[in-house]
C-alpha cells in the first residue's frame, strides 16, 4: 500500500504568506486595519514541507472567501506527494466538493489528488 511521507521528514522552507500576501496584516481587516494575518502571525511568511505546491482547494491563495483555507491551513501550500498520483475522481482536482465549493473534498481531503497505481 502506498503511504504518503510524514511532513516531519521533510525540510522546512520559509514562503512568503498567502493569506495576507506578505503584508503581514489581516488581508480582511476584519478586527481593525492594524490586526496581524492570523496565519504568519505578522511576519509575512510562513514555513512549509519541502517539496510543495499550491493548494488545490484555495487555488493557492490560502483563504476560501474570508476564511482560513482547512487544507492549507491559509498558508497557501500543501506538502507535494512522495507517491504517483491521479486528479481525484470525486473533484476532478478542485479539492472543492461538488455540493458546497467551500468545503474540502471529503475523498482527497481537498488535495485534488488521490494515490495511483
Amino acid at each position: 500500500m502506498n503511504q504518503i511521507s510524514s511532513t516531519k521528514e521533510r525540510k522546512k522552507v520559509k514562503v512568503t504568506c498567502s493569506f495576507c500576501k506578505g503584508k503581514g496584516k489581516d488581508p480582511f481587516e476584519v478586527m481593525s486595519t492594524l490586526s496581524k494575518c492570523c496565519v504568519c502571525g505578522g511576519r509575512g511568511v510562513v514555513e512549509v514541507p519541502a517539496p510543495y505546491q499550491p493548494c488545490a482547494h484555495c487555488r493557492g491563495t490560502g483563504a476560501i472567501q474570508t476564511l482560513t483555507c482547512t487544507v492549507c491551513g491559509g498558508k497557501g501550500f500543501v506538502p507535494s506527494p512522495d507517491v504517483p498520483t491521479i486528479n481525484c475522481p470525486e473533484c476532478k482536482g478542485t479539492g472543492d466538493d461538488a455540493s458546497a465549493p467551500a468545503m474540502a473534498c471529503l475523498r482527497c481531503s481537498g488535495r485534488g489528488w488521490v494515490a495511483g497505481d
